[in-house]
């Protein structure tokens, strides 16, 4: 009984922040090293050519003779939360494993160096459920492929449908957290970042 007095308040304080009309939060942002940055994220919701979400990357390192590249993809359910559990421990290797993975549903890339030159930012439309996804974005370079800590990352929570419509996600989301285990202190910054503005 308190166990469920709990998931119910805690799923309700989520609840509250989407009725405050988040869509989508400032991202958070860690760089693990000086030399890259994480990728400014930018998310909008709409109809794209038969898609509903417009994923924006742009990469924010300067180019160089070796240069970055970044890239990014959008994450539900556990491995979402899996990815928000590892960066907010600063976790980056875990990060860049997730982002190993095979079956992602991957967002834009952009790179940027004097030798070959290519897009500093690129978008990506997707359709996706109604859901909570995390937009997940890293950049490295040669450096990362030495140490994958040496990695940039970023994280923007993505809520569809935006608005009060997004109530039953939210609760959904709330709901994955608490069954996965997801600390106390993890759970706070989730909603610490869903309500941002």
């Amino acid at each position: 009984m308190l166990r469920n007095l709990r998931t119910l308040v805690l799923t309700a304080a989520v609840a509250l922040t989407a009725v405050a009309g988040v869509t989508v939060a400032t991202p958070g942002e860690a760089a693990a090293a000086d030399r890259y940055q994480g990728p400014t994220l930018k998310s909008e919701q709409g109809s794209f050519n038969g898609k509903n979400v417009r994923l924006t990357l742009t990469n924010p390192n300067p180019a160089t003779v070796l240069g970055s590249s970044c890239t990014s993809a959008l994450l539900d359910g556990t491995q979402a939360l899996q990815a928000f559990v590892a960066f907010n421990a600063g976790d980056y290797g875990t990060i860049v494993k997730i982002m190993l993975n095979s079956g992602l549903r991957f967002g834009p890339a952009a790179s940027n160096n004097l030798i070959s030159p290519g897009p500093n930012s690129n978008s990506t439309d997707v359709k996706v459920g109604d859901g909570v996804y995390l937009f997940l974005g890293t950049c490295g370079g040669l450096g990362t492929l030495l140490d994958p800590t040496d990695v940039g990352v970023t994280v923007r929570p993505v809520i569809v449908p935006s608005g009060i419509g997004s109530i039953g996600s939210v609760l959904d989301f709330g709901s994955l957290a608490m069954q996965s285990g997801v600390g106390s202190s993890d759970f706070a910054s989730i909603l610490s970042l869903l309500s941002a503005s």
